[in-house]
């Protein structure tokens, strides 16, 4: 049976972020740590703040009694939700790793690709650095095979090499695939596989890749120098994240957004299990916009309907579907 339904999407919260509502900022002196910040951001306000532009920068107003303020930028290559794999840009399904002790630990800042030691375990490496490698490709049982490469190359060129010969640098997600490129190498190569990172992400995800560092260079920072902070002149540095700052939170007004939409299936919209597949389908191609900080809910308000005529055919049964964000 063929339904059809005018879909009214009422959106409340931050929608593109990016873009709009502009965030409004708060600077709390208390000091803390860089967690303890973000954790006393997202209890009273929405996050530790992200700022996108100059602009952003501006409407900051704080009376600096300190130095510094921590920032929600951070550069974190021990947070595991950091390093994603180079087959699906995504972090481990699994959870598996194999870091030799004390690793990751981006030294000098510079050290955002993994390669594989003699003994199988981990290390992040400057990407920069010319290595051989190993791809691996998919047999036809699903099963992954790997290729020991005798060629010395950056991260990305061996990343390029794999994409064009075989399907990608390679992927492990257990003990048993691990022993499998370790098994495949020369005893005395080191070699790259497809774990990266993105150095400096922000605390709520956001994707802006503005920065204001101060005349010194942000990559020449050791050890665990690796939180973003701000000082009165609106210039950034980075201190060790246990170190105790005032810090700025972000606040995101939220927004209301009335978006119509018809259509016509042959599911059953009156169906609980339909609608949160419907809800589920809505909030990924939301967060596939950068939409954030929302919530998503279904309701169902039938049509009431003329009675049909007995020379007509009967008609398809018409809802009306209201969803809140």
């Amino acid at each position: 049976m063929d339904f059809c339904a005018t879909l009214f999407l009422l959106f409340f919260g931050c929608v593109l972020c990016s873009r709009f509502p502009q965030r409004q900022y708060h600077y709390v002196q208390l000091p803390m740590n860089w967690i303890g910040a973000q954790s006393y951001c997202r209890e009273h306000y929405a996050d530790l703040a992200t700022f996108e532009s100059a602009a952003d920068i501006q409407t900051l107003k704080a009376d600096f009694l300190y130095q510094w303020a921590w920032l929600g930028l951070r550069d974190a290559p021990q947070v595991s939700d950091t390093w994603r794999w180079s087959m699906t840009g995504e972090t481990s399904r699994t959870g598996y790793q194999a870091w030799k002790h004390g690793e990751p630990n981006n030294y000098a800042g510079k050290e955002n690709c993994v390669a594989m030691n003699t003994k199988g375990e981990w290390n992040d490496s400057p990407c920069n650095a010319r290595i051989n490698f190993v791809c691996y490709s998919v047999a036809n049982t699903n099963h992954q095979i790997y290729h020991y490469i005798a060629l010395s190359r950056t991260w990305s060129s061996a990343w390029k090499y794999c994409r064009a010969h075989y399907t990608d640098l390679a992927w492990i997600e257990n003990q048993v695939e691990n022993s499998q490129v370790l098994s495949v190498k020369p005893a005395s190569a080191q070699v790259w596989i497809g774990l990266y990172r993105g150095p400096w992400t922000w605390s709520d995800m956001s994707q802006s890749s503005f920065r204001n560092w101060k005349t010194v260079s942000a990559d020449i920072f050791i050890g665990n120098r690796s939180c973003a902070v701000e000082n009165p002149l609106h210039e950034w540095s980075y201190l060790p994240c246990e170190d105790k700052h005032p810090f700025i939170c972000q606040q995101v007004p939220r927004q209301k957004m009335v978006v119509r939409m018809k259509a016509e299936t042959e599911a059953d919209l009156t169906d609980p299990a339909v609608n949160a597949q419907l809800l589920q389908q809505f909030s990924a191609a939301l967060t596939s916009g950068r939409s954030t900080n929302f919530t998503l809910r279904w309701k169902v308000q039938p049509r009431k309907q003329e009675k049909p005529r007995l020379t007509d055919p009967v008609p398809p049964s018409t809802c009306k579907g209201l969803a809140d964000l």
